[in-house]
């Protein structure tokens, strides 16, 4: 399986009770490696106001209702475990998500 950095698959990292989605972050380096471990960032469902720390994904990123992708911590996610990808980050999210991240870890 081919994982691609900005793609958005279902996974269910430890401390989860079930499936959800994540934006995969991870070098391309890292994916084409024998490596399992990569990083991602959580999505979920809006319901009311997001969090400063969010940006707000939509159907350009393939969510059929407003979603939330949560900038401000990484999710350890096992590249082998990873199921059903919904489909690629747009353009212009990805360059909120760089912002979003550098803002909130002060890189």
């Amino acid at each position: 399986m081919k994982t691609r950095q900005w793609e958005i698959w279902k996974a269910t990292p430890a401390g989860f009770s079930k499936a959800h989605w994540f934006i995969i972050i991870s070098s391309q380096e890292r994916l084409d490696s024998n490596r399992v471990a990569i990083n991602g960032l959580a999505c979920y469902s809006l319901r009311g106001r997001k969090e400063e720390t969010d940006v707000l994904l939509n159907s350009a990123d393939g969510f059929e209702s407003p979603t939330a992708c949560q900038c401000d911590l990484l999710f350890l996610l096992d590249k082998n475990r990873l199921q059903s990808p919904l489909g690629i980050v747009s353009w212009e999210r990805q360059q909120q998500i760089k912002s979003k991240i550098k803002e909130i870890f002060r890189l």
